[in-house]
């Protein structure tokens, strides 16, 4: 079982303080009374529809869930904004420069990834297009890309719950 993060704090980041009370929320140093909040990491994701109401959707290169499907996205970066996040990283991986967005939802993540799971809150925001442009992947993070209809074949490949959840939750919008 991969332990999640705060497990994995065993030393005062300030002192250097072993922990006695490894896992507990939050962390707090017995020697010099430094406190730290484990924060969930955030991250966003895009539900890029074209006009057949088809989702494009992305084949993971790399690990946590490679050769499966996502949806374009990734960590947010200190000082950027959610909506300035999703752009860069849809540029990033599929070489697409969105115009619009809107917020569709959020939904709980954990990323496990060499030994340690951290809890993520995905955000989600749909960006519809109407040209199906010339995609250029970035090689590191995608392998394929694809618009589709987001049938159960589809999202029973999912890397990441939450995106198929965010699918899921568009899907129930639309009726």
């Amino acid at each position: 079982m991969i332990p999640p993060f705060e497990d994995v704090f065993n030393y005062c980041p300030v002192c250097g303080t072993p922990s006695p009370m490894v896992g507990q929320n939050p962390f707090v140093c017995t020697d010099c009374d430094f406190h730290f909040h484990f924060p969930p990491t955030v991250a966003v994701g895009a539900l890029i529809i074209n006009d057949q109401q088809e989702i494009l959707f992305i084949e993971r290169s790399k690990n946590p869930g490679k050769g499966l499907l996502g949806l374009p996205g990734g960590f947010v970066d200190a000082g950027e904004t959610a909506e300035a996040a999703v752009v860069r990283e849809i540029k990033e991986e599929v070489g697409l420069v969105v115009q619009q967005l809107e917020y569709l939802t959020t939904f709980p993540n954990v990323y496990q990834y060499k030994g340690v799971a951290n809890d993520i809150l995905d955000v989600f925001f749909v960006s519809r297009i109407s040209d199906i442009p010339n995609l250029q992947l970035q090689a590191s993070e995608v392998v394929d890309a694809f618009f589709g209809a987001p049938a159960a074949d589809f999202l029973s490949r999912m890397a990441f719950d939450s995106n198929r959840l965010a699918i899921e939750f568009y899907q129930s919008q639309q009726s």
